[in-house]
């Protein structure tokens, strides 16, 4: 009778132990080596980016934060947009990608997921 009781007794403290050790064990999500964040058009947004410098209206007004940055090329008084200044804000719109896909990460025509 007392060994029934013992083993018993063991049976459901290592039951206990094994629940407190389950509810101990800490989840986490495994690494993934699958790349994830946002990438943005770059033939859309320069197209943006020419169309708000020749043509200012709502439609293309929240590129203007872009337009805005001390470090954009700026176009001279009366000088009109020519193949050189277009290499400029191109290479100046490959340099800042954060930039472009914060201000620009409403525009899901423009930026996405990936």
């Amino acid at each position: 009778m007392k060994q029934i009781i013992f083993l018993t007794t063991l049976f459901i403290c290592s039951l206990q132990f094994s629940v407190i050790a389950q509810t101990n064990k800490k989840t986490s999500t495994p690494p993934s080596d699958a790349a994830s964040g946002f990438t943005y058009d770059f033939d859309k947004t320069n197209e943006l980016i020419f169309e708000r410098l020749s043509n200012p209206t709502q439609s293309n007004k929240d590129v203007q934060a872009l337009i805005d940055e001390p470090s954009f090329p700026i176009l001279s008084k009366g000088e009109k947009i020519n193949p050189e200044y277009k290499k400029k804000v191109g290479s100046w719109v490959e340099s800042h990608p954060a930039l472009v896909i914060a201000v620009l990460k409403n525009r899901k025509d423009i930026v996405r997921p990936f």
